[in-house]
């Protein structure tokens, strides 16, 4: 008999096993990032990957990034499709956040606030770390609040037993939300665009 509590209500067709629960670590490599001396900070070198990096579940790069020096670089380089994962910040709330790395411009390393996932299955386990089970986590065992800063230990998400399907199905799922996220993302920049005509349109044509 399956266990229903492993069966999502709502899957592709052709999919009917029960999901099997795996330890975080079994689904992805997850690697503390790089510390650095303010003496290592440079013009130019290799981009250093923080918080501010992830906006609204997206990564962005930004002209006011950090960069270092390649000889501080002590940690392997981030690559496309690695999942960047705040673990440490002033703000509580903001631990936690999440986003695959995509279109880097140039070298970079993920910050010693941070944490990079790498996984055959990004565009799944990203999706999976927007649902229940991973807010549940965080609200959990996130430290910090009252002033002090807020902090995920790796070591908690590497033990943390979550539910997965088979292969197959976890690129039928992740393919799937990869397909939403980049609609959500076009929407968003014709909702940008829309909203600064209409500002431009606003301060020419009222005295």
């Amino acid at each position: 008999m399956k266990d229903l509590k492993n069966v999502p209500s709502i899957r592709f067709s052709g999919f009917n096993e029960p999901w099997e629960q795996r330890k975080f670590q079994e689904l992805a490599e997850l690697r503390r990032g790089l510390t650095y001396k303010p003496s290592d900070i440079a013009k130019e070198g290799v981009r250093v990957l923080r918080s501010s990096n992830i906006v609204e579940d997206n990564f962005r790069q930004a002209n006011d990034d950090v960069f270092v020096n390649e000889n501080a670089i002590n940690i392997e380089m981030v690559k496309e499709n690695d999942i960047l994962i705040t673990s440490a910040n002033g703000s509580p709330k903001l631990v936690g956040k999440h986003a695959i790395v995509c279109n880097l411009d140039k070298h970079a390393a993920h910050g010693g606030f941070m944490l990079l996932a790498r996984t055959q299955y990004p565009y799944f386990l990203n999706a999976s770390m927007s649902s229940a089970w991973y807010e549940k986590f965080i609200r959990i065992n996130v430290t910090g609040g009252n002033g002090a800063i807020g902090n995920l230990k790796k070591s908690d998400l590497d033990d943390y037993k979550l539910c997965t399907p088979k292969d197959e199905e976890k690129c039928k799922i992740g393919n799937f939300f990869n397909r939403i996220d980049n609609l959500i993302t076009l929407h968003q920049r014709k909702l940008d665009k829309l909203e600064n005509i209409k500002k431009s349109l606003l301060d020419k044509m009222f005295v």
